[in-house]
């Protein structure tokens, strides 16, 4: 399971593509098989139960099939001559499999092991579903060329493997990049290179704020200085920065946590000059399914048992709202309206004052909510609504955005992601007030920790150790 995982860590930017192809391939062949069923005289001859079982073996066969001669690469989906390609050699693979299985099972007395049923099931599945992902492939350059689907990126060098990966976006159609064009500091002499040449180095910056260029691919070498300077612009601005090596020289990236990936079918080695799991599709929408289905299921229990509860407690100790709200900074520094149960008075007050030890601000109400986390629940409505997740970093106050923004160089980092309900740095003692600039530090340390080293599991042991904290209490709950 990991070796196909890595195999689809290597097209990152088509992952989703990729494992609807294989969810697809499945129900496509449980619904032909049982048109085939109804409209095939031959093979009406089996019961439906066995039948059943067959198309099971069928749709698992064709899958591992398509695994084994590497079928749902992005390169061998590119054009329908490709996609033929890969069939053919996958319906090798397919029909060796089939006799492999069937010769395992006793069905109807070893009536599938006739080459009549063989030829059958072998010719009426593999070419509707060759024909059926072509026509996926049309639908997918259709919706990937509607405007809101591209990514625009530009490549910095016109070196061979700027013109190779530039060749590469053009030419795969499976990709959402969207090629802006070159910047070196001086024009290409080559016709194509040339027409595609947008400035020199120094234009790079000003023309990626103007066009909204989500990702700079860098292949030049030996100039170090802009190189550090472009990745402190492209962290600052939530751009993508892919460094296509040579790597001598390059002193600055030792400190950071690389990711890498390979394109055009491993010939282009990129060193991401940040490592953020949650870049990948696949990550962020298991983590997704995850916050909505843990969120509905949560906000359902909540709903009819202890928010009316502590909704009636806050009336009948001070007047004013149940509900709080507050403008957070989330993603990418997006502003989004933070809800939580209102555990201070309703006079009025500086809001962006942090609560601190022994607040007179704070009810008893109020004070019994924050130190068991409950006032918290209501942000399960922000992670349905996808402003929250439930595990991330904390949003912070935007005049604190501004101010350590200023003051910790990493701290904007946080943003790359969804802000959380918990998260690794308050499971770690660092949550609550932050009255010295060190405590700030260690909790951005620990963001960008959990930033680099996201999976499912560490999620799941955030939670756990959150409920724990509830549990025991905690020191800086106030």
């Amino acid at each position: 399971m990991s070796d196909f995982y890595t195999h689809f860590r290597k097209h990152q930017y088509t992952t989703v593509l990729l494992v609807f192809l294989l969810l697809t391939d499945v129900v496509f062949f449980s619904v032909l098989l049982d048109v085939l069923y109804q409209y095939i005289p031959v093979l009406q001859v089996v019961p439906r139960e066995t039948y059943v079982l067959l198309s099971a073996i069928l749709a698992l066969c064709w899958v591992l099939s398509n695994i084994l001669v590497s079928s749902y690469q992005v390169p061998r989906l590119g054009t329908p001559q490709k996609i033929i390609e890969s069939a053919v050699r996958a319906g090798l693979v397919y029909a060796a499999l089939i006799l492999f299985f069937l010769s395992l099972i006793d069905l109807k007395q070893g009536v599938f092991l006739n080459g009549e049923y063989i030829v059958v099931l072998f010719l009426f599945t593999l070419l509707p579903t060759t024909l059926f992902r072509c026509l996926m492939l049309f639908f997918y350059r259709f919706y990937r060329n509607l405007s809101f689907n591209h990514t625009p990126v530009v490549i910095i060098g016109c070196t061979d493997q700027g013109r190779r990966l530039y060749r590469f976006f053009v030419n795969t159609a499976s990709l959402p990049h969207k090629f802006m064009g070159f910047f070196d500091s001086k024009m290409p002499v080559d016709p194509d290179m040339a027409s595609a040449y947008k400035g020199d180095l120094e234009e790079v910056k000003e023309y990626c704020l103007q066009n909204n260029i989500k990702e700079i691919y860098y292949t030049l070498s030996n100039n170090k200085t802009y190189l550090a300077e472009l990745a402190d612009f492209a962290d600052k601005h939530f751009i993508y920065l892919g460094i296509v090596p040579d790597m001598s020289g390059m002193e600055f990236i030792n400190n950071r946590r690389l990711d890498t990936q390979l394109y055009d079918d491993g010939k282009i080695p990129v060193l991401s000059s940040r490592n953020v799991p949650l870049r990948l599709m696949i990550n962020a929408h298991v983590k997704r399914a995850f916050d909505i289905v843990f969120s509905t299921i949560v906000l359902s229990i909540l709903c009819v048992t202890v928010f009316p509860v502590i909704a009636i407690a806050i009336k009948m100790e001070s007047r004013g709202p149940v509900f709080f709200s507050q403008l957070r900074p989330g993603k990418f520094n997006h502003l989004f309206w933070c809800y939580k149960f209102r555990t201070m008075t309703a006079a009025p007050h500086n809001e962006e004052q942090q609560a601190t030890r022994n607040d007179n601000r704070i009810t008893k109400v109020g004070a019994f909510l924050r130190k068991t986390s409950l006032d918290e629940l209501p942000q399960f409505f922000n992670v349905l609504k996808g402003d929250m997740s439930v595990v991330g970093p904390r949003p912070n106050m935007v005049s604190q955005l501004d101010y350590y923004s200023q003051e910790i160089r990493e701290y904007p980092l946080r943003h790359l992601i969804t802000p959380g309900i918990t998260g690794y740095a308050q499971v770690s003692g660092y949550r609550g007030e932050t009255k010295e600039m060190h405590m700030m530090q260690k909790r951005v340390q620990y963001d960008l920790w959990y930033i680099e080293n996201w999976t499912f599991l560490f999620d799941l042991k955030i939670i756990a150790r959150t409920v724990t904290n509830i549990i025991k209490g905690e020191e800086n709950a106030y």
